[in-house]
């Protein structure tokens, strides 16, 4: 193998480990509340990066029956948002937002640490949606607006 064959074969390997981490970094997982699914996202958080995980959650939302979509922040900090001023990851957001809703699905926000919703607030970010302080709180309010209760078999 000469040199320019090596280069392309490497270059191969990290755009599918780029796609694996992708992948792995924002998973759509099913919920026990029926069409509503979680989003966990994990790492750093760049412009490209949240626009890619934007057009997975919209692309699933496209092929999938879903009605609520939860979006969870729990692992970002203010230190994960690598070159990305708050400003900008509002907009990003609001972007994730509008267009949940314009698909016709109710977005919530759950797991946002303190400091994370400290400096939302200080650079004036609105947020316009529902949020809450965990997944199960968001699970238990999703259960009781649609009359589903656990219950022992």
């Amino acid at each position: 193998m000469n040199k320019d064959e090596y280069i392309k074969s490497l270059e191969k390997r990290i755009e599918e480990y780029e796609a694996t981490i992708a992948e792995m970094t924002a998973p759509i997982i099913p919920s026990i509340v029926p069409q509503t699914i979680l989003v966990p996202i994990t790492g750093l958080l760049f412009a490209e990066r949240f626009e890619k995980i934007t057009v997975k959650i919209l692309n699933h939302i496209k092929n999938h029956d879903i009605e609520f979509a939860i979006i969870d922040f729990t692992d970002i900090t203010v230190e994960r948002i690598e070159q990305m001023c708050l400003v900008e990851l509002g907009q990003q957001i609001r972007n994730l937002t509008e267009s949940i809703r314009l698909m016709g699905v109710k977005p919530y926000f759950v797991g946002m640490t303190p400091q994370l919703i400290k400096e939302i607030v200080l650079s004036g970010i609105e947020l316009n949606t529902e949020t809450h302080a965990t997944f199960q709180a968001a699970l238990m309010h999703l259960m009781k607006i649609n009359n589903l209760v656990f219950q022992k078999i």
